[in-house]
């Protein structure tokens, strides 16, 4: 093999190479992207429970809870 084929063999791998790691790279990209939708709909979903826990504490009573003042199911 001449110098000039073998040259020409390299720059054929490395471009299928290139090709490839194009290839891994988008489909990285849309994984990503989809992750970043997923975990901002979770953000939003997380703060809306959060807010309902709030709204519910602010209806509870003030008093702590006491494990005395409960009356045990066989009653």
């Amino acid at each position: 093999m001449s110098t000039l084929e073998s040259l020409q063999h390299q720059i054929d791998e490395l471009q299928t190479k290139l090709s490839f790691q194009d290839d891994t790279i988008e489909q990285l990209n849309r994984i990503v992207t989809k992750q970043d939708e997923i975990i901002r709909l979770m953000q939003g979903k997380f703060s809306l429970i959060g807010d309902k826990i709030q709204d519910i504490e602010a209806h509870l009573p003030n008093k702590p809870f006491n494990p005395s003042d409960e009356v045990p199911p066989h009653y």
